[in-house]
């Protein structure tokens, strides 16, 4: 927002130039970006010219026109060709007399000059003066432009003549479809995407929103409000907001709308709040009874028993139908009015007796995850179960296989030749000396000892001699082993292997299944 006044002191200058008859001349624009400025706050008509170091643009005043004898419009259009700088403050003054004439504080706003690329943009700033015998004073004759006219306030009434019109077709809230639904999945709340009426203000959700619930009981409430720049396409703002009390208010000078779209009790349980369709739908679910309706809703109930012919059926209850306790599925996260989802919540068993009465511990069984089975014998009633499978075994085999005989390939060795190694010379040892004996003649004398005892032979024995040695040389030398090329072959006989089955499947024991929410009906 913005806040605009008429300075004191232009008050008392133009009283002085009335006075001489001098006319009102205001002929500059000042723009200013002021450090902490609060455009929310009302400009105080004392206010004078920002210091020189906080003003960034001076401009003569581009156009003037006339509105009324009473109103005079000031323009200024500053081109691509200024900048780039921000302003938060604009003021209009004589520039002669440095007399401050009108104030304006606003949020602040860029001007950028068209540089090297850089696009700059057109901005057009226009003062409204009314004030008694302003054209006279200012002699200002020519009428002005519209370009040079607020159409804001305007704007906003035209604004807000559809609203209430919007409210004379819709009411003070109306939904369409699922739109604002909330529901929830698991523990989970969220609101469905949809369109919908608030205040007149039409409101629409692109996607399903999930939402926090601390505490119960709490409402869900859709939170709308008009809003926009001057210079911005104005649009719907909303949002959702869980709280037990919400009532319409007024931020930063913006009014906001609030409804219910649903009640959320101690248990989760959800109750569906929103009224559907305009006003002439909405009246019509109350005297005729529509399709997502029940009987109960339709205002002259006789007429509408008689209008379906059900006869007998007509005058059953509900507990002659459908005795309570039954868990029923039903393809929503929310439970019809007067129904509950089974989801291991306790109730009070005071205020629903007849639900006691199929569960006496006051604890509504959980059947999520859950399947109903005909009670075998010896079991008790709503005891669970859980997963398993009937004993059973698997065997498996392999095949006996004979590979029967591989060859590996041939391959050539070549010839290979062992490492050089000298030996050296040898010596062999000097042993060998020996004698020889032999016999000579008979003799008819000779010395004893040399003759046998017989004294006809004579042995004789040759001198020891032999010993010698024998020298070798073992030079050095290599030796070559040819390894010709050749196969292997090996043998794979029959065998067989052992098997392991690994393993696998589910976390549980499953069918294929839709999943259903189980209600019961709260009595």
């Amino acid at each position: 927002m913005s806040q605009t006044a008429i300075t004191l002191a232009f008050e008392n200058w133009k009283a002085q130039q009335g006075a001489t008859g001098e006319p009102v001349l205001l002929d500059e624009f000042v723009f200013a970006s002021v450090p902490d400025l609060n455009p929310d706050t009302p400009v105080d008509r004392n206010e004078v010219l920002p210091p020189t170091a906080q003003i960034v643009h001076r401009q003569a005043v581009t156009r003037t026109g006339v509105v009324n004898e009473n109103g005079v419009v000031y323009s200024v259009v500053l081109g691509a060709d200024v900048g780039d700088f921000s302003f938060n403050w604009i003021g209009l003054l004589n520039k002669a007399s440095g007399t401050l004439a009108m104030i304006v504080h606003a949020p602040s706003q860029q001007k950028l000059k068209t540089k090297e690329g850089q696009q700059g943009n057109v901005l057009t700033r226009s003062f409204l003066m009314e004030y008694n015998g302003a054209q006279t004073e200012t002699g200002i004759s020519t009428p002005a432009e519209t370009w040079q006219i607020d159409f804001t306030a305007r704007m906003a009434g035209m604004d807000e003549r559809q609203r209430l019109e919007n409210m004379d077709i819709y009411g003070a809230a109306a939904f369409f479809g699922d739109g604002y639904l909330v529901a929830k999945t698991g523990n989970q709340f969220f609101v469905t995407k949809g369109t919908g009426y608030v205040a007149g203000l039409r409101a629409s959700l692109a996607a399903n929103q999930n939402i926090t619930v601390t505490t119960k009981p709490v409402k869900v409430w859709l939170d709308v409000c008009w809003t926009g720049t001057l210079t911005s396409v104005w649009n719907v703002q909303s949002k959702i907001t869980v709280a037990a009390n919400l009532a319409d208010y007024v931020q930063n000078g913006v009014q906001h709308y609030v409804f219910a779209v649903a009640s959320i009790d101690v248990d989760g349980n959800i109750t569906d709040l929103r009224p559907k369709g305009n006003l002439g739908e909405q009246q019509a679910s109350i005297d005729f009874l529509r399709k997502d309706a029940n009987l109960a809703d339709v205002n002259d109930k006789v007429k509408a028993r008689k209008s379906l012919d059900l006869g007998e059926l007509a005058v059953l209850s509900r507990s002659d139908v459908l005795p309570v306790g039954v868990p029923l599925p039903w393809p929503t996260d929310i439970p019809p009015t007067g129904w509950a989802i089974m989801q291991g919540q306790s109730f009070n068993t005071a205020a629903y007796p007849l639900l006691a009465a199929a569960y006496p511990s006051g604890v509504i069984t959980d059947m999520r995850r859950q399947t109903i089975k005909g009670k075998p014998d010896g079991r008790a009633v709503l005891s669970c179960e859980d997963d398993g499978n009937k004993s059973h075994a698997h065997t498996a085999s392999a095949s006996s296989t004979d590979l029967g005989t591989k060859s590996t390939s041939s391959f050539d060795y070549g010839t290979k030749t062992a490492s050089t190694f000298d030996y050296g010379t040898k010596t062999t040892n000097t042993t060998g000396a020996h004698t020889h004996g032999y016999i000579t003649g008979a003799q008819s004398s000779g010395t004893v000892g040399d003759w046998d005892s017989d004294g006809r032979r004579n042995t004789v024995q040759t001198g020891s001699a032999g010993d010698h040695a024998h020298t070798v040389a073992i030079g050095a030398h290599n030796h070559s082993v040819g390894i010709g090329a050749h196969s292997h072959t090996v043998a794979i006989g029959a065998h067989s292997h052992t098997i392991t089955v690994v393993a696998s499947g589910n976390a549980e024991t499953t069918v294929k299944n839709i999943a259903f929410n189980y209600i019961v009906r709260l009595a």
